[in-house]
């Protein structure tokens, strides 16, 4: 007997047990953490507030206060991953989504150097704006990153009866095979300064619009697949 559909579904169901779990304790140490946290960074604050101009220590309390934001981010980012809310649908653009995701992207002075080039187009499709801006954005970033900050990065919307898809397309060295296949594990990152979840909470995001993200790469580059279903309803 083939079993392979039993055991993915086992699979799908211990991902969830997992999920869930974590989902508890994201919940239980942002409580536990995030007053205390700003309550740390406001007295921070009111300590560099009182150092005299010019004072050496002022270059030590930014760099405390950079640490707090980069810690709360990463409860955010958690949080986010672990317990993500219910999509609000509602009509979408997703040419208007993508040029102001990427007119953000750009006023980054680092990647100024990027040009993102969109063709295609697409009617109005029913989903959470705000998550598929987390969602783009992310992926723009690493599109961005990959081509060191400069260079194109080719965006193409295509949208048939059954599903609305976006292809976002770097000329980076692309991603190891090794690494590929851990590229959706939360906390795995090649990054410096990374949380490992930019990825995994991508893919979450779409997942629950109904839809899917793949990434193929070679040394010529990268091409990222975002797949999200048009229902009856949207149609």
């Amino acid at each position: 007997h083939d079993l392979s559909e039993r055991v993915q579904m086992e699979e799908r169901l211990r991902t969830q047990a997992s999920l869930a779990t974590l989902g508890e304790m994201a919940a239980v140490i942002a409580h536990e953490v995030k007053n205390p946290l700003a309550g740390v960074r406001g007295a921070i604050q009111v300590i560099g507030g009182r150092l005299p101009a010019g004072s050496t220590d002022g270059t030590v309390v930014l760099d405390i206060l950079a640490r707090i934001d980069a810690l709360n981010d990463l409860m955010k980012d958690l949080l986010l991953f672990a317990r993500p809310p219910r999509p609000q649908l509602a009509p979408v653009e997703l040419m208007s989504l993508l040029a102001r995701t990427i007119d953000l992207l750009t006023r980054d002075p680092a990647l100024r150097q990027v040009h993102v080039d969109v063709v295609g187009s697409a009617p109005p499709i029913s989903a959470d704006a705000e998550m598929l801006r987390i969602v783009f954005h992310n992926l723009l970033v690493n599109a961005a990153h990959a081509i060191r900050g400069e260079g194109t990065i080719r965006v193409g919307v295509i949208r048939s009866a059954t599903e609305c898809q976006v292809t976002i397309t770097d000329s980076g060295p692309g991603i190891p095979s090794e690494l590929l296949e851990k590229i959706f594990v939360p906390f795995f990152t090649t990054k410096s300064r990374g949380s490992g979840l930019g990825l995994p909470t991508a893919k979450r995001l779409v997942e629950v619009h109904g839809g899917t993200i793949a990434i193929d790469s070679t040394s010529a580059g990268t091409t990222v697949t975002v797949r999200l279903p048009v229902s009856a309803d949207n149609a």
